[in-house]
């Protein structure tokens, strides 16, 4: 991604496409079947396919406290650091997961602030 200082990634389970409809029977939520709806395109448009093809911009991973989102951004974020990407992990378990998004950008958000600070030291 020529261009890119940064990435900044905000609470989702969409990592890895392919290994999500697999731990839902093999098949997506209407949310993200609405996304993704063509299973031969799931691997080509999954990020996780991608660690490990080359050189990556530092990352900012949040994730709200919905369990399996959790299990989503640590499993992704371990794969990006073995990869030496260098990667922020942002605890959001004390946001739902329309809080953390819908908070994001607020004066005193502690994600916002956290992001923020993120951005400034990739891009400093």
């Amino acid at each position: 991604m020529p261009g890119v200082a940064a990435l900044v990634l905000d609470d989702t389970k969409a990592y890895d496409i392919e290994a999500l409809a697999k731990a839902q029977g093999g098949r997506l939520r209407p949310i993200y079947a609405q996304a993704f709806p063509d299973p031969a395109r799931w691997r080509a448009l999954s990020p996780a396919t991608y660690i490990g093809s080359g050189k990556h911009p530092p990352v900012f991973v949040a994730y709200s406290k919905a369990p399996i989102r959790a299990v989503a951004a640590r499993a992704f974020t371990d794969r990006l650091r073995v990869a030496g990407t260098k990667v922020t992990l942002f605890d959001g378990s004390a946001y739902t997961h329309m809080a953390i998004n819908r908070r994001f950008g607020e004066e005193g958000d502690a994600l916002t602030g956290a992001a923020m600070a993120f951005l400034k030291a990739a891009v400093a």
